[in-house]
């Protein structure tokens, strides 16, 4: 396991941030036994900074104890992502409608840009995969972070911290397994329901444009209840 040194200011902060990245990265796996003294020796620092960002993380239902010494990365039942998805889709509506009312020109020429990279990628993407050429994760998490980085920015210009606390900790456990999912329908081929979603990005972006907060939420709050990727529609 990976896990970046970190410095002595706030060191507390630093490993609740870094390990929260972790399970959210899936460098924790779901179900991972951790230790304080284990976790503490990987990011160069005692074991107090690292017990006060378990106990944060226990907070969040992120990890759970054992034993009086024990903990381990909470595993997440099927019926619990689908209600996260669920609790998902409705906060992305909110955000899109938020964003759709404050968004400035800059802003979403900022979120066409990121759509155009994720084109981009996709092109590139394609290209090798007619040639017959092995695709390469580094190539699909490229697309993946693109079309994510686009539903941040979202997020971002919605700039509602509530709103953005609740979608963090609705999501913890969605990137690894989203990202999972992506890699294997890429693997497999493309579908036409997963062409439309693709494309469902820029009917987001034009209500944003239009500062249509009803359709803004309509069409957030139906594209992430229709997949469980965001990396869907490459082959379009």
């Amino acid at each position: 396991m990976n896990l970046p040194e970190l410095s002595a200011q706030s060191l507390a902060d630093q490993a609740y941030r870094a390990l929260r990245a972790a399970i959210v990265g899936g460098d924790l796996p779901w179900g991972d036994k951790i230790t304080e003294r284990g976790l503490a020796a990987d990011l160069g620092v005692s074991p107090t900074p690292v017990r006060e960002a378990l106990r944060r993380l226990e907070q969040e239902q992120l990890v759970e104890r054992t034993g009086p010494r024990s903990l381990r990365v909470v595993t997440v039942s099927p019926q619990a992502r689908i209600e996260s998805a669920t609790i998902e889709a409705a906060l992305e509506g909110v955000a899109a409608r938020l964003a759709a009312d404050k968004a400035t020109p800059e802003q979403l020429d900022r979120m066409e840009g990121l759509l155009d990279a994720a084109d981009e990628a996709a092109e590139s993407l394609r290209a090798d995969r007619d040639a017959g050429r092995e695709l390469g994760p580094d190539q699909i998490e490229q697309i993946f972070n693109a079309v994510r980085d686009f539903h941040a920015q979202v997020e971002l210009t919605a700039d509602n911290a509530q709103l953005s606390r609740t979608l963090e900790q609705v999501r913890a456990f969605s990137r690894s397994e989203r990202l999972r999912i992506a890699s294997a329908q890429i693997h497999a081929g493309g579908t036409p329901g997963q062409v439309q979603r693709y494309g469902q990005h820029r009917q987001i972006l034009d209500a944003l444009r239009d500062h249509d907060g009803d359709l803004a939420d309509r069409l957030a709050r139906a594209h992430a209840s229709s997949g469980s990727s965001d990396l869907v529609g490459w082959d379009h």
